[in-house]
């Protein structure tokens, strides 16, 4: 890995979301990353609940640009060949890959009075005049904000980047409620996703919040206690096959009260526990067939092979090693700061180093050397799951509120 850094510096768009209005979002990234990503034709997709925003990191083969799209605690991530989904605050949302769009997206959108499927909407008339309301006036602050408004709508008409390569468009939502939705995955019955609050593996229906598949064997009952903390999954063949929890727990919370570390690391099959005693474990990926997780707690990038039950510590970093993903050789893993929670035992990954780094460390699985990373310098601290995006550097991604909605159809060709 080059020793040279570059940094991005995205602009904040102008939106109105005041919560996080003042993040800062820069970063420091080693000078071969935009390359790697450019020759390997990838971007990477990742989730920052603490911020509020899946992250787009997209190369043109000479810098990075980190895109940014404002969810709801945005968590796990799921990438198929021609879908990305994401889990948030009440929904599961996907979106679905339509390139065929690109050449639309790079002009401008016109505006909804010339749109012949979507006409304005007239002014509401009085009854007494006949006239249409004046809106009351405004103080400074509110046209503002009024300005900061209509400012950040015209960005949204503007043309995307003429080096996007990649478009992903909303095409559908489910609401789950509520469940503390962490990884997520499709597989051959639908998409299963951790459940979090209810101690559960889950897949979705359009007649239900969720339904229950898999709980570990003991929790004795599925209510929203978030009892042992069920955090990570990965599937193999298609089916859920190994999980990850803090604590083997079957009371309210309780994994945030205990006074020792007793993550686990479970197959969902026989459902039985093969490691026990981890730090904070999350994200295991069954790749090359072998199990790979973070052991968060102590900063760890670990493997379990499990024809031999033989564990090992690939690596170790100064941060909380959380989201991870592959590509071929190539293994993508996100770190976060260590933060204060309320959780009686800190994470000992605190006590090893002075400072943590939030960021993605990419490394060679055949050498187990750092290739690359990229660092934030900002203050986004947490990083909950990582996803590359193959066939395309420099993606674009239109959330379920943009303007270009209305009007950017995708169907099957049809000999009506």
């Amino acid at each position: 890995m080059s020793d040279n850094s570059k940094t991005a510096n995205p602009e904040l768009p102008q939106n109105m979301d005041s919560l996080y209005a003042k993040m800062d979002y820069s970063a420091h990234y080693s000078a071969n990353l935009p390359a790697l990503l450019s020759q390997l034709k990838i971007s990477l997709a990742f989730t920052s609940y603490q911020a509020g925003r899946l992250m787009l990191v997209r190369s043109d083969g000479h810098q990075l640009d980190v895109n940014y799209k404002s969810f709801p605690r945005p968590m796990g991530l799921s990438v198929t060949r021609n879908s990305l989904t994401l889990g948030i605050f009440t929904q599961v949302i996907k979106f679905q890959r339509e390139d065929d769009l690109l050449p639309q997206i790079k002009q401008p959108l016109q505006p909804i009075e010339q749109d012949i499927t979507a006409p304005r909407i007239k002014p509401k008339v009085t009854q007494e005049k006949g006239t249409a309301e004046e809106p009351s006036e405004l103080t400074p602050e509110q046209q503002k904000q009024k300005q900061q408004w209509l400012d950040y709508q015209q960005q949204l008409m503007a043309p995307v980047d003429e080096r996007v390569d990649g478009c992903f468009i909303t095409r559908s939502a489910h609401y789950t409620g509520m469940i503390n939705i962490h990884d997520i995955d499709w597989g051959t019955d639908g998409l299963w996703a951790v459940n979090s609050s209810f101690s559960c593996l889950c897949t979705l229906s359009p007649e239900a919040s969720f339904v229950p598949r898999w709980k570990p064997h003991f929790i004795s009952e599925l209510l929203p206690e978030d009892r042992c903390h069920l955090n990570g999954m990965t599937l193999k063949d298609g089916k859920p096959a190994y999980v990850t929890t803090f604590s083997t727990f079957n009371e309210a919370g309780m994994w945030r009260k205990g006074n020792k570390f007793d993550g686990t690391l479970m197959d969902v099959e026989h459902n039985e526990i093969l490691l026990r005693g981890l730090s904070m474990p999350h994200s295991p990926r069954y790749y090359r067939n072998r199990v790979y997780y973070c052991n968060s707690g102590e900063g760890q990038l670990c493997r379990f092979d499990p024809s031999s039950g033989h564990n090992e510590i690939l690596a170790e970093v100064p941060g909380f090693t959380r989201g991870m993903d592959f590509y071929g050789p190539l293994l993508f893993v996100g770190l976060s700061k260590v933060r204060p929670s309320d959780v009686t035992s800190p994470a000992p990954l605190a006590k090893k180093h002075a400072e943590t780094f939030s960021g993605i460390w990419v490394f060679n699985l055949d050498t187990l050397q750092i290739v690359a990373t990229l660092k934030f310098t900002g203050n986004v601290d947490q990083i909950y799951d990582v996803a590359v995006l193959p066939n395309c550097s420099f993606p674009e991604l239109i959330e379920p509120s943009h303007p270009r909605m209305r009007n950017h159809f995708c169907f099957p060709s049809s000999k009506l």
